[in-house]
């Protein structure tokens, strides 16, 4: 249990769940990097508090930067990396209504993936 609660806070699963779809957008990217950072933040006082300013504020540097900015930047280039691959492989990518930034089709409301056309290519419209 306490190995899943970790690759979930670092964002270590797998691109796709179980059911084919993407596990990770940007909102979702952007979202455990505030949370992961307000925890670094609650930390860091907790120290400050108790332990004095000697190294306080450095540690919660590192924290923020190897817990918090450095996967947050790692998962968002290889979500791009992904959306970029989703772009030029399926019929999704060059379709007018692809939301790259989270991989939805805006007509059907349905995220895109490459064994899963929403609309099965009846609506696709070229950019």
């Amino acid at each position: 249990m306490l190995d899943s609660l970790v690759d979930q806070l670092t964002l270590r699963n797998g691109y796709y769940d179980e059911q084919g779809q993407p596990r990770y957008t940007t909102g979702n990217i952007v979202s455990g990097a505030l949370v992961r950072g307000f925890a670094v933040m609650i930390v860091g006082f907790l120290m400050w508090h108790y332990q004095g300013d000697q190294t306080t504020w450095f540690i919660t540097i590192v924290l923020l930067w190897g817990y918090v900015a450095y996967p947050a930047y790692r998962q968002y280039s290889i979500f791009n990396s992904h959306v970029e691959q989703l772009q030029i492989t399926t019929l999704c990518g060059q379709c007018k209504h692809f939301n790259p930034t989270n991989q939805l089709c805006h007509i059907y409301d349905e995220h895109v993936s490459n064994t899963h056309i929403p609309c099965e290519g009846v609506d696709w419209e070229p950019r």
